[in-house]
């Protein structure tokens, strides 16, 4: 699996765009299997800048990709915002296929009993 990031500015506005992206089988079936992971592409986030974002909850390969705008108008550290968004979805995400891998299936099973 693989996490690609693309930085833009137009406009004065600050751009990053994350896309997940070769998910491998594996991955595939234990999302199958255990749902597909969430996480909150807003929230707080620490810096320096530190700041908030309001809550919003994406799955991770359906709902790629994941985009955050700041603007230069509104912020003046606007650059510095989106280095650290990108950075925290980043850590996010890889905590959150971390623990998908880590799941493991201790129910399923066929029992034989011969009487």
């Amino acid at each position: 699996m693989k996490v690609r990031q693309f930085n833009e500015v137009s406009n004065d506005v600050f751009k990053v765009i994350l896309n997940t992206e070769d998910w491998s089988e594996a991955d595939q079936a234990l999302m199958e299997k255990f749902g597909e992971p969430e996480i909150d592409v807003g929230g707080i986030f620490t810096g320096p800048p530190g700041y908030s974002m309001p809550s919003d909850l994406v799955k991770l390969a359906s709902e790629s990709p994941f985009v955050a705008g700041f603007d230069l108008r509104d912020f003046a550290n606007a650059q510095a915002r989106a280095t650290v968004w990108g950075t925290a979805i980043t850590l996010r995400i890889s905590t959150a296929i971390t623990t998908l891998r880590s799941q493991t299936d201790t129910f399923t099973k066929e029992l034989v009993t011969v009487i």
